[in-house]
């Protein structure tokens, strides 16, 4: 079973602490492959970023354009482990949930050439529409907000296209269409539908006729571009190999129209040319696809106003191993197209990392990894085992081949290697009571607590009051009654300049668990965010000596450094941590 997944909670900054090393940047750009750029100085510092964050968990292929020019298109990592073939440019990735502004511009080209209207009512298209989804527009679909359930099976599960609509339409409605937002891969699959009513063309083929090919893209949907021609690249979790999604069953209607459509990052900038420009859409389509509704929705794009100008961009991923982001900085001219081809932990692997690229496509500097070398597998054998801090907290390394997994047990281990002042350790304790507290309030319906607690109460906590009885309401099957609830990890973050902590709280059910995060900063919540676990916070270190290990956290951009202690013998007997406040260290428990 594919998971899939899309964030479109509260927005929060998370920029986590940073201990620098110094380190020299190099870059690969002298080994190009064919069709592959890297130009100036903002090219060659994101290709140096990518091809040192490789080793600590990088896969996939980026392309960033400034003002019209391509100063970056590049890939990294491998495409198919088993055979050492590598990513590059011209690699085929899925493009996840991006497919949404595919079909939202379908729609919008059967509504240009007088087929339909966005405010047309479902009842126009399909029979026996239940009485509760009667007022339930194209426009709802288009931007989340029409109530229908999220979805109703499996990605590649057998379900054909009428029957899958009318399951749909089958399950009670969330909401009253128009008055919230909920992020619907089955709203997207009946707008596909649509579309081939319509146009009396499958959904790929009208995609095709009237979008890619008018586009010049030529490589970009499920099965009808000729993909012997290009690398197509496996999807990974740790070693799993999930193959590609050509392997699978041909995309049915639990897919089709919301997520999984292949393309490279050359095809997906020509989209964005042809967006640009008036060829596909006209100026008023293109009006009604980037006017932001609930949640800075429009149709298939989130539509942000940042420090930059405005920011439309879109997102998706699947829990075996794929992710993909396309960020468009309309105003700044700035277009950033990333595909991923493994996971990061629990995370999709854009996330840790997509910041890091705006940061860098914008001329700021972000902290490296250093070069780091290797070693045999068996040489770092000596060193497995769990090494204890005075107070009590562990650190467990594991060699992976000739790397070691670094994994922090207990608080105190978790602020050794976080790099947790001891006034902060402190606080972080308060607040994980607090966090808590809000959470057994909110349980039993009482969200006051959650008020006193919220930073901008106005804006989040109508947010919340709706938000959280919603998600433990779907995910109750699963979980049952929620009987206890635990704030399990706390870590230190930064919030638009400022130091903040992030909280994990797990709710515990009869069946199941949940997890939300919080960001807390001067003794207020900041931000919340659903989460998929507790994170794994294990750090992945690299030979630098034969004694000395460089580690590398992604999302935190932040370096680690490891000496371990040998005794006369050659015995290892414990580790050093290197840490801003001086070194922490761990002896070797027998």
């Amino acid at each position: 079973m594919s998971q899939r997944f899309r964030r479109y909670c509260i927005p929060v900054v998370l920029l986590l602490s940073i201990f620098a090393i110094s380190v020299t940047c190099d870059s690969s750009s002298n080994d190009l492959a064919e069709g592959e750029v890297v130009k100036g100085e903002v090219g060659k510092k994101l290709d140096t970023y990518l091809t040192r964050i490789t080793p600590f968990g990088f896969s996939g292929a980026l392309l960033v354009a400034k003002e019209g020019e391509i100063v970056l298109n590049k890939g990294y990592g491998l495409a198919i482990r088993s055979e050492n073939v590598p990513n590059t440019s011209d690699t085929v990735f899925s493009t996840g949930s991006i497919t949404k502004q595919f079909t939202a511009a379908g729609i919008m080209k059967l509504e240009m050439m007088g087929k339909l209207n966005t405010g047309d009512l479902l009842s126009e298209y399909f029979d026996n529409v239940p009485e509760d989804k009667k007022d339930i527009a194209l426009h709802h679909l288009l931007t989340h907000t029409s109530g229908v359930v999220g979805g109703v099976g499996d990605d590649y599960e057998k379900a054909l296209r009428d029957e899958t609509v009318q399951k749909v339409l089958s399950e009670p409605l969330q909401f009253e269409p128009g008055k919230q937002f909920s992020y619907s891969n089955a709203g997207y699959s009946i707008l596909a539908a649509i579309i081939e009513k319509v146009s009396e063309q499958s959904y790929e083929e009208f995609l095709n006729n009237k979008l890619f090919k008018p586009a010049g893209m030529e490589f970009t949907g499920y099965r009808m571009p000729e993909w012997t021609k290009k690398v197509v690249a496996h999807w990974y979790v740790g070693e799993k190999d999930n193959g590609t999604p050509l392997e699978k069953p041909y995309p049915y209607w639990n897919f089709i129209g919301n997520g999984g459509i292949l393309s490279t990052t050359m095809d997906m900038y020509k989209w964005h040319l042809a967006l640009l420009g008036g060829k596909i859409l006209s100026s008023e389509a293109k009006t009604k696809m980037f006017t932001p509704f609930l949640n800075d929705y429009g149709y298939g794009w989130d539509v942000l106003e940042r420090e930059m100008g405005i920011l439309i961009q879109h997102d998706g991923g699947s829990s075996l191993g794929c992710s993909a982001e396309m960020r468009r900085y309309i105003d700044a001219g700035v277009v950033t197209i990333l595909f991923c081809n493994q996971s990061y932990g629990r995370e999709a692997l854009f996330e840790p990392i997509r910041d890091k690229i705006e940061k860098l496509a914008f001329g700021g500097d972000v902290t490296f990894p250093p070069a780091v070398t290797t070693l045999n597998s068996e040489i770092l054998r000596i060193y497995e085992g769990q090494y204890v801090l005075s107070g009590g907290g562990k650190f467990q390394v594991q060699n992976k081949g000739g790397v070691l997994l670094v994994n922090p047990d207990g608080q105190d281990a978790v602020n050794a290697m976080f790099n947790v002042k001891k006034v902060d350790a402190g606080t972080y304790d308060q607040l994980k009571s607090l966090s808590e507290k809000v959470f057994i309030s909110a349980l039993s319906g009482n969200f006051d607590e959650f008020g006193k607690a919220l930073y901008d109460r106005d804006r989040m906590l109508g947010f919340l009051r709706d938000h959280i009885p919603m998600r433990l309401a779907r995910h109750r099957e699963r979980t049952g009654e929620i009987k206890e609830v635990f704030a399990r990890v706390a870590l230190p973050s930064e919030t638009r300049g400022e130091k903040s902590a992030q909280i994990f709280v797990e709710l515990k059910g009869e069946k199941g668990i949940i997890y939300f995060g919080l960001i807390w900063r001067n003794s207020k919540i900041v931000g919340i965010d659903a989460v998929m676990g507790i994170p794994d916070l294990s750090i992945l270190f690299l030979p630098l000596t034969s004694t000395d290990f460089a580690g590398y956290h992604l999302d935190m951009a932040r370096n680690f450094r490891i000496s371990f202690l040998l005794n006369d013998g050659g015995n290892v007997t414990g580790l050093k941590l290197e840490n801003e406040d001086g070194p922490v260290k761990a002896h070797k428990s027998k």
